[in-house]
């Protein structure tokens, strides 16, 4: 992990599931911000996620809790708690208690996940997710996806966009590439531009990475073959991170060795990515010169997503 990190887990929307891994009627443990929690799906197909122990005694709502209906079922005394962590029903009492309620997490599904909402201090979401409109279109395919869990902090990783210096040394691209970003409230937009050794030549490279809070980052790629990479993180806690990575390709081009190659490529980056950011350190008052990348721009608008928090 990077050592002596100085920031808390970060508000913002952050991928739990894959929605189509998640059926109607199902619950389970969930492990997030660095807290126990549990992940239901409700019978009309509402997703849900509740602090994990129940307020009466303690049970673990997602160990042997069941969905009925829109309400899932405590396993020890049978309390049922709605999708809003609100006690619906304690089968053997004629009053429900008031302090009856789990902390319950604000969803959303898009883009092939269920989203989950985290603030340390309990505020309401202050930005969205968009939905890209190339998930799930019948023009594009998904050709590759994978989940690693890195042992390292979610900003420490998003700052890898952007460090372009780091990409010669690490992933023997030809030269540093320059890029530019833009900030915009809890959207950042970057744009790198690259060149890649192909059979025919050096071909150019336009990388345009935008980024929601801290949680997903979605990557266009365009040149030899237009890739779309979905970046979801998740924090399982202070020193863990759940990245997934999904790729996705226009219909008809995904058996091009060329597309095929890009995937691989991508992948073998992650890879050589991830023994730095599990052995590195953080530090607040980096020596930086004109060749890095906007690290300090980065890391300034990180600061919006840790509450209380001035200094970057």
């Amino acid at each position: 992990m990077s050592i002596d990190f100085p920031y808390p887990i970060p508000s913002g929307w952050f991928p739990v599931v894959a929605g189509a891994d998640l059926d109607a009627g199902a619950a389970r443990r969930l492990q997030a911000f660095d807290r126990e929690l549990v992940l239901f799906r409700t019978e009309s197909g509402e997703a849900a996620v509740l602090d994990a122990y129940c307020p009466h005694l303690g049970a673990h709502l997602g160990v042997g809790g069941k969905v009925e209906g829109e309400a899932l079922r405590c396993p020890f005394h049978g309390w049922r708690f709605g999708s809003d962590g609100g006690c619906l029903e304690v089968p053997y009492a004629k009053r429900i208690p008031p302090a009856a309620r789990a902390r319950s997490y604000p969803t959303c599904e898009r883009n092939g996940f269920v989203w989950a909402w985290y603030d340390p201090d309990a505020r309401a979401p202050f930005f969205d997710i968009p939905t890209i409109p190339q998930v799930g279109s019948p023009g594009w395919v998904e050709t590759f996806r994978r989940t690693w869990r890195i042992r390292s902090q979610i900003q420490e990783m998003g700052e890898n966009g952007a460090d372009s210096a780091h990409f010669p040394a690490v992933h023997g691209s030809a030269a540093v590439p320059p890029s530019e970003a833009k900030n915009d409230g809890a959207h950042r937009r970057a744009i790198q531009y690259t060149e890649v050794d192909t059979s025919r030549g050096r071909a150019k490279n336009v990388i345009e990475v935008n980024s929601f809070g801290l949680g997903l980052g979605y990557t266009h790629f365009t040149g030899i073959c237009e890739t779309i990479s979905l970046n979801c993180m998740l924090p399982i806690d202070a020193e863990t991170t759940d990245l997934t990575v999904v790729f996705l390709q226009p219909a008809g081009t995904e058996d091009r060795g060329i597309a095929r190659a890009i995937c691989r490529d991508l992948e073998r980056q992650v890879g050589e990515d991830i023994p730095i950011w599990e052995h590195k350190r953080y530090l607040k008052r980096p020596v930086l010169c004109d060749g890095d990348g906007p690290i300090a721009d980065y890391r300034r608008w990180c600061l919006q997503f840790y509450p209380g928090f001035t200094d970057a």
